[in-house]
């Protein structure tokens, strides 16, 4: 016969597991998180490079 002390065993078993696929879920959210964080830094950093090289343009810098 199931009692209640059964049962509670059953859904603690069931949430341990879903927070284990939670948990997995969410480590692969952050790996891709940092890999767009990444990214965006390497493009901001051109970015930058490239409103520099305008304003030293508009300056009248040397041309290439």
């Amino acid at each position: 016969m199931i009692n209640c002390c059964h049962l509670a065993l059953v859904l603690a078993g069931a949430n341990i597991i879903t927070l284990a696929i939670f948990a997995e879920y969410t480590i692969k959210i952050r790996k891709a998180q940092i890999k767009l964080e990444k990214k965006n830094g390497a493009e901001q950093k051109q970015l930058d490079q490239l409103k520099k090289r305008l304003a030293e343009l508009e300056k009248g810098g040397k041309h290439d």
